[in-house]
Order: structure tokens, then C-alpha cells, then sequence
């Protein structure tokens, strides 16, 4: 027991640790969404590039070749014939990535304008005002 009757009484208050649904939303549209629409936007983005004769680096394009030691595999054939099926597959990862990078700063952006905007206020009922001091400039 406490020297003072009341500190010993107090309850603890319990926090819900639920997340908003609006930021399970952010959450997948980042994670699962943005990665395949950038995916489907390279896909045509090298096909353009490729129509229209645009100087890509020639190491990214064609089919790609994987060491014969993953062919030993028998588990890793099938998966190994679907990769080496694509056309210019690295060209697409390259440009997927440069996209993923882009939406995501986008979106970035974009959250921290709206969270600036509607966002809870700097400062909350129990803090004390910012100080109001003038600084001058030192002159010796």
C-alpha cells in the first residue's frame, strides 16, 4: 500500500492497438497495388521504347539466361522456363522499380500535404505555448 490512499487506487487506462481502416487501405494500396500497376506500366513503357527505337542499354534487353547450375534443379525448371520466356525482362524490373519509386514518393507527398492540412493541431490541450523570444543578431 501507498503513503497516499490515492495513487494507490488509480487505474490504469488501456489503449486500444487497433489500426484505422483508412490506414490498412494506405497500407495495401502501397504494398500490393502500386507494384503491379507499375509492373503493367513498364511492360508498356519497353514496348513503346522498343517500337520506337529509343537508345536502351542493350545488356537490359532480350531474353534473359540463368546459370546452368540452377538447371540442375528439377523443382526450378518450370519457374526457370517462364523466366527465361520473357522478353526483356530486365528492362521491365528496371523500369518497374524507377515506377515503384515515383508512386510511392507520390503518394508520400501527397499524405503528408493532406496530413498537414487536416492533421490533428501542433499543439495539444496540455502543452504550454511556444515561447515568444526575439533573437537579435550578435554584433561584437
Amino acid at each position: 500500500m501507498t503513503k497516499w490512499t490515492v495513487a494507490g487506487q488509480r487505474r490504469v487506462k488501456t489503449q486500444t492497438d487497433e489500426t484505422h481502416a483508412v490506414w490498412r487501405g494506405i497500407g495495401c494500396l502501397m504494398g500490393l497495388i502500386v507494384p503491379v500497376i507499375c509492373w503493367e506500366l513498364a511492360v508498356v513503357t519497353v514496348k513503346v521504347a522498343v517500337a520506337s527505337n529509343w537508345p536502351l542499354p542493350y545488356q537490359l534487353m532480350g531474353h534473359p539466361v540463368m546459370p546452368a547450375l540452377l538447371w540442375k534443379s528439377a523443382a526450378l525448371i518450370p519457374a526457370l522456363v517462364f523466366i527465361e520466356g520473357r522478353q526483356n525482362l530486365y528492362a521491365v524490373l528496371a523500369v518497374t522499380f524507377a515506377y515503384i519509386i515515383v508512386a510511392s514518393a507520390s503518394i508520400s507527398f501527397a499524405y503528408a500535404l493532406a496530413y498537414r492540412f487536416f492533421g490533428p493541431g501542433r499543439y495539444g490541450p496540455y502543452d504550454a505555448p511556444p515561447p515568444r523570444v526575439s533573437v537579435r543578431r550578435y554584433k561584437r
